[in-house]
């Protein structure tokens, strides 16, 4: 409320930085600021903000971080980019290495993965033109042509490009980038997991099933196709936790160190549950 002229109302301290930012960004739009035109100084943008000046440097910290802006010592802020391209850019320098640098439970991978690429099938298959399901058709071509389990590599290889091109039929580059990254984390372990004429037959028919789906332009039928088929390799990663090696008693269950009957009661635990942990995952649902 303004006093006698003098003081003026000021609106409450923005104490995210991060909608400080989102606020200068739109400033910058509504001025028609273009690409290498100089933003005002530091307290011309605290007045018209009504920040504090501190609060208004690292909203530009955070804007260059993200690609939209390149701030010059003594010189000021200047725009660097305002379209998608800039933060998906700023994605991969940011998120993904961030990614990169932790230790995480694969189980938890898997399930993120599940969680992603579930939504963007059925994305896919909704905005779809069928002159752009090629590249996905000509990946299930190489995976077919790899025959033999001495080709599991090179299958990875194909199977990644495969569900990057669904997943860039989505048109989301934010959810394709997250997406990749997770590729990035699980494509050692995908090719480390122990295969079978009979899986491999499997994971055809699935893939096969998504692209069904994808030409039919059914989204409910892709997000179930893909559901089934993640739900594959999560599988054999169970199957895996209840092995046993040989020198640790691996002999009493199959030729692979399987034990033979899980009780009842580990299935259960196996099976249900949500605490995210591999014996509280759910095989066959997405939480």
């Amino acid at each position: 409320m303004a006093d006698g002229g003098q003081k003026q109302e000021r609106a409450p301290e923005a104490s995210d930085g991060r909608d400080t930012m989102r606020r200068l960004m739109e400033l910058v739009r509504a001025q028609g600021l273009k690409e290498g035109d100089r933003l005002p100084n530091i307290r011309q943008l605290s007045a018209t903000l009504k920040v504090k000046t501190t609060t208004v440097r690292d909203a530009l910290l955070q804007a260059q971080v993200m690609g939209f802006l390149r701030v010059l010592p003594r010189s000021g802020a200047y725009v660097r980019s305002l379209n998608d391209a800039t933060l998906v850019d700023a994605l991969r320098t940011t998120i993904v290495p961030a990614l990169l640098q932790a230790d995480h439970n694969l189980f938890h991978l898997l399930d993120a993965r599940r969680v992603l690429e579930i939504e963007l099938v059925g994305r896919a298959a909704e905005r779809r033109r069928l002159e752009d399901l090629l590249p996905i058709r000509q990946e299930i071509e190489a995976m077919r042509r790899l025959t033999g389990l001495n080709r599991r590599r090179d299958y990875v290889e194909a199977d990644i490009r495969f569900h990057t091109e669904v997943a860039r039929l989505a048109g989301n580059a934010v959810l394709l980038t997250f997406q990749q990254a997770l590729l990035g984390l699980l494509k050692p372990h995908l090719a480390q997991l122990p295969r079978s004429p009979q899986l491999r037959l499997r994971t055809d028919r699935s893939h096969g099933a998504i692209y069904a789906a994808l030409v039919d332009g059914d989204a409910e039928a892709a997000r179930l196709a893909m559901r089934e088929h993640l739900n594959l390799a999560y599988e054999t990663l169970l199957q895996e936790v209840r092995s046993l090696p040989p020198e640790l008693g691996g002999g009493q269950g199959d030729h692979h160190g399987r034990l033979a009957k899980p009780s009842k009661r580990s299935r259960k635990g196996e099976s249900g549950g949500g605490s995210g942990e591999p014996h509280g995952e759910r095989v066959r649902s997405v939480q």
